[in-house]
C-alpha cells in the first residue's frame, strides 16, 4: 500500500476554504477568533504532562522544517522579510516612549511587549482570590494570607431594594443618594485648609484631613445635629429633623433607612447602649483606635470588634489616637486621619 500523501505546502480545498473565510472577516471577527484560539491552547497545554508537551514540540519543530523545506525561494525571501521587520518593530516597541501614545494608537506595534506594560490582571492570590498583576508580589493584597476579610454579603432590605434600581423609588434614591447619606452623617469633614477656585464644584485640601465630631447630645436650648438625631427620643421628630437638613429626600424613604441603622448599625447601637450608662455629662464614649484584637499581636492586620475598642469612662484618661464622644460638650471634637496632603 503507497504511503499517505501529506497536505503539507499544497493548497487543499479545505486550505482554500478557510483562507477564503479569513480573508472575508472583519477586525472583531479575527480577534475573537485569535482569542479563542489562545484560549484553547493554554487550556490543552496546562493539562498537558512532560512527556506529552516534548512529543508536541518535537512535532512542530518536524511540521515547521518540512514547510520550510519545501517552500519556494520567494516565499522564503517575504518570510524572512516580514520576520525582519517584525523583529525590528518590536525592538522600537519594547524600548518606545508611551507618553500619549495613547492618542497616536498604531495597530501594527504589539504594545503588550513594552518593558513597562504591566499586562492583564489574570494572576489569581492562591490564599484570597484576588487578581493580579504578573509582577506584582505574592502577599501585597492578604499578606499570604494573614489578612482575611469577611464575606461582602448583600445589603439588607430595604436598602437592597432601594439600590437596585427598578423601581421609580429606587431610582428617586439613587439619584439623590449622597443627601440620603448625608442624612445620616455622624460627623461633619474638615480640613486644616479647603481652597475653592473659580466656582468649582470640586476643592483642593492642604495641610490634614479630619472629621468634626460633637457630643452625643446638645444642649437643652440647641438642635440636634449629625450624631445628636440619633438619640432624639421620638422616631418622627428624628425623620423631621434629617429631612430639615437635607431638602428634597422623602420622609418614607429616610423612616425606612433609620430603622434599618437602629438594627443593623453596630455604631449606632453602641451609643444608645452607651448613653444610657452615662449618669452625668462628664462622661465620655471612647473608641480605642490601636486597640488590638483579643489575642493577637499589635501588627495584626484584622480589624477589632466595636465590643473589643470601645468603653464607657469619666475623666480625661485618653490616648492621642482616641476617638471621644463626650455625652454633652460645647467642644468639638477633632478626629484624625493618617494622610496629610501638601502642595
Amino acid at each position: 500500500m503507497p504511503p499517505k500523501r501529506r497536505a503539507i505546502g499544497r493548497s487543499t480545498p479545505q486550505a482554500r476554504k478557510r483562507r477564503a473565510l479569513r480573508a472575508s472577516e472583519s477586525d472583531e471577527q479575527r480577534t475573537l477568533r485569535l482569542e479563542n484560539l489562545r484560549v484553547r491552547a493554554t487550556e490543552t497545554r496546562s493539562s498537558e504532562s512532560s512527556d506529552q508537551r516534548e512529543v508536541r514540540l518535537e512535532t512542530d519543530r518536524i511540521r515547521t522544517n518540512q514547510i520550510r523545506s519545501s517552500e519556494r525561494t520567494e516565499l522564503r525571501e517575504r518570510r524572512l522579510q516580514n520576520v525582519r521587520i517584525s523583529t525590528a518593530r518590536s525592538r522600537r516597541t519594547l524600548h518606545a516612549d508611551l507618553n500619549l501614545s495613547a492618542f497616536h494608537y498604531d495597530s501594527n506595534n504589539d504594545y503588550s511587549l513594552h518593558q513597562n506594560v504591566i499586562g492583564k490582571m489574570d494572576k489569581i492570590c492562591m490564599y484570597c482570590s484576588a487578581l493580579k498583576f504578573k509582577n506584582e508580589t505574592r502577599g501585597m493584597c492578604c499578606t499570604s494570607g494573614k489578612v482575611k476579610l469577611p464575606e461582602l454579603h448583600s445589603p439588607p432590605e430595604p436598602l437592597s431594594t432601594f439600590l437596585s434600581g427598578v423601581t421609580r423609588v429606587s431610582k428617586h434614591f439613587l439619584e439623590n443618594i449622597r443627601k440620603y447619606n448625608s442624612c445620616f452623617q455622624m460627623t461633619s469633614f474638615g480640613a486644616t485648609n479647603i481652597v475653592r477656585e473659580n466656582y468649582m464644584p470640586t476643592f483642593r485640601v492642604q495641610g490634614q484631613i479630619y472629621h468634626h465630631a460633637g457630643s452625643l447630645l446638645p444642649f437643652p436650648d440647641a438642635d440636634h445635629k449629625f450624631l445628636q438625631i440619633y438619640f432624639m427620643a421620638n422616631s418622627d421628630e428624628q425623620i423631621e429633623q434629617r429631612c430639615h437638613y437635607n431638602a428634597g429626600t422623602r420622609r418614607e424613604i429616610v423612616g425606612a433607612l433609620q430603622g434599618l441603622f437602629d438594627q443593623h448599625n453596630e455604631l449606632v447601637r453602641l451609643f444608645k447602649t452607651a448613653i444610657q450608662r452615662m449618669p452625668a455629662d462628664d462622661y465620655a464614649v471612647v473608641i480605642r483606635a490601636d486597640k488590638r484584637p483579643v489575642g493577637q499581636h499589635e501588627r495584626q492586620f484584622n480589624a477589632p470588634t466595636i465590643d473589643e475598642v470601645a468603653i464607657v469612662i469619666v475623666g480625661e484618661e485618653f490616648e492621642s489616637r482616641d476617638i471621644i464622644f463626650h455625652r454633652r460638650s460645647g467642644d468639638i471634637q477633632r478626629e484624625f486621619y493618617g494622610v496629610i496632603y501638601r502642595n
